[in-house]
């Protein structure tokens, strides 16, 4: 799967919101953070629903949250795209 492909699988009012909070950015890989929850949990069902994710693991946060910084941009370019097509 591509960037694109990944991003796209993130109804367009999570990457909304997950942008205009700079969400991505104030994540941190641990328990008590309410970003990497949030984070965690749009992972969860839209980009790996299959996918077994402990919400513990120290590891699995620290790779989800490189998944999304890697995404970003993507994220952006998609907002773009959007604000762009409702401009219209």
């Amino acid at each position: 799967m591509t960037l694109t492909e990944i991003a796209k699988t993130i109804p367009s009012e999570y990457r909304k919101e997950i942008l205009e909070t700079n969400m991505i950015s104030r994540a941190t890989a641990s328990y008590s953070d309410a970003s990497m929850a949030y984070l965690l949990q749009i992972w969860k069902t839209y980009v790996a629903p299959d996918e077994e994710i402990d919400m513990g693991c120290g590891l699995c946060k620290e790779r989800i949250l490189t998944n999304f910084k890697q995404l970003q941009d993507t994220l952006v370019k998609l907002e773009q795209q959007s604000n762009l097509l409702n401009a219209i």
